[in-house]
């Protein structure tokens, strides 16, 4: 199974016996401008075509590969505009899916479950800009406006009017922070980290998927999803050795921690149990997503030791740790100088002006050996993790090393990074304003629920 590209995410944009000698003079009828691939693929798309590309001066519209029975297609439109928003308008969000249908799209599955991509039921559709911004042609009347990233999803009552062109407010172009009517969250759950650790749930909070105190620190009890192995919430053997349990997650976050107070449980003693390691494998078959970071390596490693060899022997849980507490550098948490190598993941963060290159990446303390990569793998095997982000090694200054990979198991996916998506220093929780890293979660804890292809 293979990533899709970001901008891709949600869509699988074929065109079904492409006329791609087909060419139209500028400009095409009702098509207006100079043409460039954004203004010719938009309003190819607009009347019921698979999308659209410049050839020369020419717009050339590939054949439809959607149903437009019942769709006025070929009336007049009009530029509809707006601009995609995290929860809690915090940031724009690149490659997200907008679109405007006759009905709501079925509900989202509540948890697990293989989502490969598919075209929305209309001719009405794009994907926003890096920078979070839209434009589509519309045919004037009344839809169901649909804008999608994972398993975010705004879905509001809309018309189109007769004139343009038209701005969609921004409220209903903001993607929620809680579950509601037209409005679907991811089901999370998040495994508790010592206070000291990678309190991912505070980048949550700050996404208003939960109150936030005067510490920046979520208040616990606000959250808009489950917590596990901290009082009085359950243990977290009560997530890994139920199954069922697990399968009612879409993203379950394993937040870099070891074992100590306040937690209930050991965070790595249940992976010694074989069914543990089975649950894990099980959630990722059916469609989960897990997001590790730092020490929480042997979620993965253990349950599927062919993708990352982290430092330390990979057969022995908590090896990794010992490796980085065996160096002076290491074992306080290092800073690493490193860059998105991710030409989406570049463009959004050079367009929301953190950069995509010079990032002061906080409070490594583990690292990746190496990734597991083949020529050509086949489709039903594994697949080589993607590296997201790349960055300089405290104890080899030439090495560069993989930060942020994610990869492919069954229909899920696991992503895991060396550092703490938080980046606290000193590893104490709580700290004004959004560190780079943080940014770089924001992105992937959407882009992580992106739809995948099938198998060939």
């Amino acid at each position: 199974m293979r990533d899709r590209p970001a901008v891709l995410a949600f869509v699988v944009l074929v065109a079904a016996g492409c006329s791609c000698d087909q060419k139209y003079p500028q400009p095409l009828d009702g098509y207006t401008g100079d043409c460039t691939p954004g203004s010719c693929d938009t309003w190819c798309r607009s009347t019921g075509h698979a999308g659209g590309h410049c050839v020369g001066d020419a717009c050339v519209c590939d054949e439809s590969d959607v149903t437009t029975e019942g769709w006025d297609v070929t009336g007049p439109t009009i530029p509809v505009t707006g601009v995609v928003w995290s929860p809690g308008q915090l940031v724009p969000i690149s490659g997200a899916l907008v679109y405007f249908a006759f009905s709501d799209p079925p509900p989202i599955p509540s948890g697990a479950y293989p989502e490969t991509c598919e075209n929305p039921p209309t001719p009405f559709f794009t994907l926003s800009n890096p920078d979070g911004t839209f434009t589509l042609l519309v045919t004037p009347g009344n839809y169901s406006l649909v804008v999608q990233k994972g398993q975010f999803r705004r879905v509001r009552s809309v018309t189109v009017p007769e004139t343009g062109p038209w701005a969609v407010p921004e409220e209903m172009t903001t993607l929620p922070n809680e579950n509601g009517t037209g409005d679907t969250i991811p089901h999370m759950a998040l495994v508790w980290a010592l206070d000291n650790g990678d309190h991912i749930e505070d980048v949550l909070a700050k996404l208003e998927m939960g109150d936030t105190g005067s510490d920046n620190m979520l208040i616990v009890g606000t959250e808009h999803f489950d917590i596990y192995n901290m009082s009085p919430y359950p243990s977290n053997t009560a997530l890994l050795e139920n199954l069922s349990t697990m399968l009612s997650y879409h993203i379950i976050f394993f937040p870099c921690t070891i074992n100590g107070y306040p937690q209930i449980g050991d965070p790595t003693a249940p992976l010694a149990d074989g069914a543990v390691l089975g649950n894990i494998r099980a959630f990722l078959q059916a469609g989960g997503k897990i997001y590790a970071t730092d020490m929480m390596y042997d979620i993965f490693e253990q349950a599927l030791p062919v993708y990352v060899d982290v430092c330390g022997d990979d057969a022995t849980i908590n090896a990794g740790d010992q490796e980085a507490w065996a160096h002076m550098e290491t074992m306080s948490g290092w800073t690493s100088h490193g860059q998105s190598i991710d030409p989406q993941l570049s463009a959004w963060l050079d367009a929301i002006g953190v950069g995509s290159t010079g990032i002061d990446i906080l409070m490594n303390f583990v690292w990746i050996e190496d990734v597991f990569d083949i020529p050509d793998p086949p489709p039903t095997g594994p697949q080589p993790p993607k590296i997201w982000v790349t960055g300089d090694f405290v104890l080899d200054p030439t090495r560069t090393l993989p930060l942020t990979v994610t990869f492919p198991s069954g229909a899920g996916k696991v992503l895991f990074s060396t550092y703490h998506t938080v980046g606290d220093p000193g590893g104490y929780p709580g700290h004004y304003g959004i560190y780079p890293q943080e940014w770089i979660l924001v992105y992937l804890i959407m882009e992580i629920g992106v739809c995948t292809d099938p198998l060939i």
